[in-house]
């Protein structure tokens, strides 16, 4: 054999064993490690939704959503076991609050259609399809598959209200988030209005001190607050959490606080979050 003859051996056999390795590498997933994950179908204004681990347990819930399909309720969940047979998927429901779709004690089988990364389709017993798409979710329970959205707001500072002329003035100043209602999967986080710091700073300039004198009664005001901004969220707002709150009767206090909380640094001494201080 000649030199070239040996060098093009050589090459082919570097070849072979490179695919043959790239070949190993690139092991395709089993239907058993396919339709484990996060699953998600929508019926009738509802998602149902679907959590498979690969130790052959599940977890479902079903959210409603309302006729503008935005506000998200839970109606229920179960759970059970599944594992494959026959090209069907089975489930065996163990324990379910939402029994016109998980039956307790009921056994289920599934002629599976089509299985892939992202999309499993279905045959019902009684003969319809049904769809499921996967989601990225990585909660540990169904119940938790739908995170909870929290936008953060601007520190507010405003001039509270006075029901007499000679009185102090006060200065109500706010660390707070929004916290919003369910979202159905894959649905985009609505935008805040820009009127909606205006409304807020509106609402809170016509209090008096009475109104927030204690953290009780901040709270109460704080329910009011979701309602007013609510109209400028699309009515996805749950509640506003408060992080921080005090009331100063000195706009250096004001303006220590809004530099404070705008550049997210934490002063020496400071109170735990959450609760209220008056500021002298």
């Amino acid at each position: 054999m000649t030199r070239f003859q040996n060098m093009i051996s050589c090459v082919f056999l570097v070849l072979f064993v490179t695919f043959s390795l790239t070949a190993c590498g690139e092991k395709e997933k089993g239907d058993e490690e396919l339709v484990v994950g996060h699953w998600t179908q929508y019926r009738n204004r509802a998602y149902i939704l679907l959590v498979m681990n690969p130790k052959g347990n599940w977890d479902s819930s079903v959210r409603i959503a309302d006729a503008t399909s935005k506000i998200v309720k839970s109606k229920g969940d179960a759970q059970g076991s599944w594992h494959m047979e026959g090209g069907q998927l089975i489930f065996t429901v163990m324990d379910s609050t939402i029994e016109e779709i998980w039956e307790k004690n009921d056994t289920n089988f599934f002629e599976i259609v089509e299985l892939g990364e992202r999309l499993m389709l279905l045959k019902e017993e009684n003969g319809r399809i049904a769809e499921w798409k996967k989601t990225s979710s990585q909660k540990s329970s169904a119940a938790e598959s739908i995170p909870e959205v929290v936008i953060p707001m601007k520190p507010l500072a405003v001039n509270l209200n006075k029901n007499r002329s000679n009185t102090q003035d006060r200065y109500l100043c706010l660390n707070m988030n929004m916290v919003l209602k369910e979202l159905m999967p894959e649905q985009v986080v609505p935008a805040m209005h820009p009127k909606a710091r205006e409304a807020a700073i509106i609402f809170l300039s016509s209090l008096v001190y009475e109104d927030v004198k204690d953290f009780d009664q901040v709270k109460l005001q704080r329910t009011k607050l979701v309602d007013v901004l609510n109209p400028y969220m699309e009515g996805f707002i749950k509640d506003i959490e408060i992080e921080h709150v005090i009331i100063s009767t000195t706009i250096e206090k004001v303006e220590e606080f809004i530099i404070e909380h705008t550049l997210g640094i934490a002063k020496e001494g400071e109170e735990e979050t959450g609760e209220k201080k008056e500021e002298k």
